[in-house]
């Protein structure tokens, strides 16, 4: 498959300084969509939006923006529903892309369904995805052939670990795999009050 069409899907809740780095991170390229969505932000996040897609005109950047917050899972299915890539990957608001990486990344999308690549954590380590660490790093930066996915979305009644839901939906439907170990992202972890955090903590329920 030669240079398919990428879709990266940014949902974001109120990250008005870290959206910029993630979005800076996805490199220029007429091959690549971005969709944003502000789940109603009350902080700075959708002005910051706004004029980072207005200085950067050559970004393919597709803003969506929501009154109310509705939680995670419907901004993901938003974009999924927006999506017009041949692969879909998401990136969470406070990661970004190690973006000189990115090339080596588009290479291996060869048309398989799942396509999955390494992070790097705050600290340094790196963390593999293998046929047993996926199953556990479920929110892993991975691309999904967008025909394969089809109408699998997230439960919008999740309040976290609709992730998790979503990723055994797709192993049901016996995808193709690949494990490039191409380390492609940066995730913010550990990072204090994000969602994981919370969960951790027991002030958020994991839903499994």
């Amino acid at each position: 498959m030669d240079n398919p069409f990428i879709t990266v899907i940014i949902p974001v809740y109120n990250q008005q300084d870290l959206i910029i780095k993630a979005l800076d991170s996805i490199p220029d390229r007429n091959d690549i969509e971005i969709i944003v969505i502000d789940d109603g932000s009350t902080d700075n996040t959708w002005n910051n939006i706004l004029e980072y897609a207005d200085k950067h005109v050559e970004k393919d950047i597709i803003k969506i923006h929501s009154l109310k917050n509705n939680g995670v899972a419907y901004a993901v299915n938003l974009g999924y529903d927006n999506a017009n890539g041949e692969y879909i990957v998401l990136l969470g608001s406070d990661d970004y892309f190690y973006t000189d990486k990115f090339e080596e990344a588009i290479k291996e999308l060869d048309g398989t369904d799942l396509v999955y690549f390494d992070m790097q954590v705050n600290n340094g380590d790196i963390w593999e995805i293998n046929n047993e660490s996926k199953m556990v790093l479920v929110g892993s930066v991975k691309f999904m052939r967008r025909e394969f996915l089809d109408n699998i979305r997230c439960p919008e009644e999740f309040k976290s670990g609709e992730d998790k839901y979503f990723f055994w939906k797709l192993l049901e439907k016996k995808p193709t795999e690949k494990f490039t170990h191409i380390v492609l992202k940066h995730y913010n972890h550990p990072r204090e009050n994000s969602l994981t955090d919370l969960v951790r903590k027991g002030i958020i329920a994991d839903v499994q």
